[in-house]
């Protein structure tokens, strides 16, 4: 039952993301949000993807998916959050490049730590499926809370200081706070909890499936003029 629940949500997730990304393009913000419509194309790939293996009982090629799937996509969260960023100081030019190349620097120091801790870990460790997904969910945890500090930072920054914001800008900087709050905190509690793998894996997918929705309905050209 409980992973009946949690395919069903993964679903709808698709659909979701499906829908987003068709508004996002008969809205013509494709152009204006490049990669956040890569990175919900990725996910939404990914998924599909790794469900057609599921069902059809190949969990290692299942395994092999996630783990390109989500290279890829950490790679990609880091671009939309620089997107935002810019996006968010577009008043401000000279600050918003600078900042952003600033960032862009303390993501990739970040990203090699993580992979060489992961490089170091899997060298003391047997190749087993379970230590390879318990070494890579330390590093994209690593890099969810990294990002998870800028999005508060940003968003602390843009409510103490007198800077006009975008709709659309201060509602994405907003859903995807909530998103990667409730993802790092789910993938933080899977080390203290692994027996609620299906129930937190149930509210990751219902936080992503909130996100989604809620830029679905809010996302609108008209969100574009300051």
């Amino acid at each position: 039952m409980r992973g009946n629940l949690e395919q069903a949500m993964w679903y709808i997730n698709i659909v979701a993301a499906a829908i987003l990304l068709a508004r996002l393009y008969a809205h013509e913000l494709v152009r204006v949000y490049p990669f956040l419509c890569a990175y919900l194309f990725a996910d939404t790939l990914e998924q599909i993807v790794a469900s057609v293996f599921v069902q059809l009982q190949r969990r290692h090629i299942y395994a092999e998916i996630y783990f390109a799937g989500e290279t890829v996509k950490v790679a990609l969260a880091i671009f939309v959050i620089l997107e935002l960023y810019q996006h968010a100081l577009a008043q401000q030019p000279v600050l918003a490049r600078f900042g952003r190349r600033m960032l862009g620097y303390l993501f990739a120091i970040d990203v090699a730590f993580g992979l060489i801790n992961l490089l170091l870990e899997l060298e003391g460790a047997n190749r087993r499926q379970g230590a390879l997904l318990g070494s890579f969910l330390k590093l994209e945890r690593s890099v969810d809370l990294f990002a998870l500090m800028v999005l508060i930072s940003i968003a602390g920054f843009l409510l103490w200081f007198p800077v006009r914001v975008r709709r659309n800008v201060a509602i994405g900087l907003g859903g995807i706070l909530l998103y990667w709050s409730s993802r790092w905190m789910g993938l933080l509690l899977l080390i203290f909890f692994p027996r609620l793998t299906h129930e937190l894996g149930v509210a990751m997918l219902a936080a992503s499936l909130a996100y989604l929705i809620g830029w679905s309905v809010m996302l609108k050209p008209a969100g574009e003029v300051f």
